[in-house]
């Protein structure tokens, strides 16, 4: 299909290019200097201690449910609305996953009370997902962890650089839980094609997340190659989780303009709010919310309409040449998972639908779009 308006598509220009040209140029391409400068940077404008670039946001969840101690017999609640590998990276360890509803129809993340409803003697973590780039009710949340003694994930994907006003001031997104996840996909605010990052504070988190990503490996290729090393032990159960420098190279040129691109993300919303305001069949999830503190991932509606009213408007779009998507079939609806669908969740996914949003979008185009969906 020869799109008028695709979904999304990454901002790349020239200085990301070079950054990947000088990588080439330079003859080392696995792990070393250039990945840590990029765990070095994204750790310093996320405000933590310590960062750990991995080959995909999955790579980065399943790190932080080992470093964590998860395993089998034990239950780990994640939202049913989210992309599958929040939960399989909890499966991967053996353990159980329950699944939590969301806020209401308006607030698409993770609802706490849910979540304490749903706790067992068995539960070790939770695992909640910044759905869209709008930050969960992490206060609520962690007042629940501590109650019961719980660890928690948070998975970042939506949301690099989103935050929470504190009493201390605006506070970022994954430093929040013990561990913080972000994905780097080719959709994604800022993306190194494929990627992720592992976040902490705690400093042996941290020793196990870097032991963990590379075999279990006590020096690294890169250390031996500087002269650093001569040689390795291997003390744990590792896994080949690591990034490379060129992936590296292009997060270091997407931090630098990650900021930008979330600004033009939420002017785009703005622009969706005001060209929907009087749409009687189309909801726009978090509309109560002041967009400063989102990154405006994606650009989920709930269409109140009998589900024929979802299909012909995803015809008409399709025949418009806009790309839409669904973010997401509930993971109790997968044949891998099967379960029953908490009731709000179960009642938006029945009707939502994801529209085009991306820093090259244009205001006609929201417009477009608009006039595609009118009554």
């Amino acid at each position: 299909m020869d799109w008028k308006i695709t979904l999304s598509e990454p901002v790349i220009g020239a200085e990301e290019i070079e950054a990947v040209t000088a990588v080439l140029r330079s003859k080392w391409l696995t792990m070393g200097a250039v990945t840590q400068e990029f765990e070095e940077a994204f750790a310093r404008k996320l405000g933590v201690s310590h960062a750990f670039a991995v080959h995909n946001g999955t790579a980065a969840l399943h790190l932080a449910n080992l470093a964590l101690g998860i395993g089998a017999g034990h239950e780990v609640i994640c939202p049913d609305l989210t992309f599958v590998a929040s939960a399989n990276a909890s499966r991967y360890t053996g353990a159980e996953v329950v699944l939590a509803d969301v806020v209401s129809e308006d607030d698409l993340t993770v609802d706490p009370a849910d979540i304490e409803a749903r706790v067992t003697s068995r539960t070790k973590a939770i695992t909640v997902v910044h759905y869209a780039g709008f930050p969960c009710r992490m206060d609520r949340i962690l007042e629940v962890a501590r109650r019961h003694g719980l660890r928690v994930i948070e998975d970042c994907a939506h949301a690099p650089f989103a935050w929470i006003p504190t009493a201390e001031g605006p506070r970022h997104v994954g430093t929040f839980g013990d561990v913080g996840c972000f994905s780097f996909f080719g959709n994604k605010n800022m993306t190194t094609g494929e990627g992720g990052m592992v976040t902490t504070n705690d400093g042996a988190l941290a020793e196990r997340v870097r032991l963990l990503r590379s075999h279990g490996m006590t020096t690294l290729t890169y250390e031996r190659h500087k002269g650093h090393a001569s040689g390795y032990d291997v003390v744990a159960l590792g896994y080949n989780y690591r990034s490379d420098e060129l992936h590296s190279a292009l997060g270091l040129a997407q931090l630098s303009r990650v900021d930008g691109l979330n600004a033009e993300r939420r002017e785009r919303v703005k622009w969706y709010r005001e060209a929907f305001a009087d749409h009687p069949e189309i909801r726009i999830p978090f509309a109560s919310r002041d967009l400063e503190s989102a990154t405006c991932h994606i650009m989920p509606v709930v269409v109140e309409a009998a589900p024929e009213r979802l299909v012909e408007l995803k015809t008409r779009l399709f025949e418009a040449r806009v790309q839409t998507s669904k973010h997401y079939t509930p993971v109790s609806c997968f044949s891998a998972y099967r379960a029953q669908t908490p009731p709000v969740t179960a009642r938006v996914a029945a009707r939502l639908l994801t529209l085009p949003l991306g820093p090259t979008m244009t205001r006609d185009d929201v417009r477009f779009i608009a006039e595609v969906c009118a009554p």
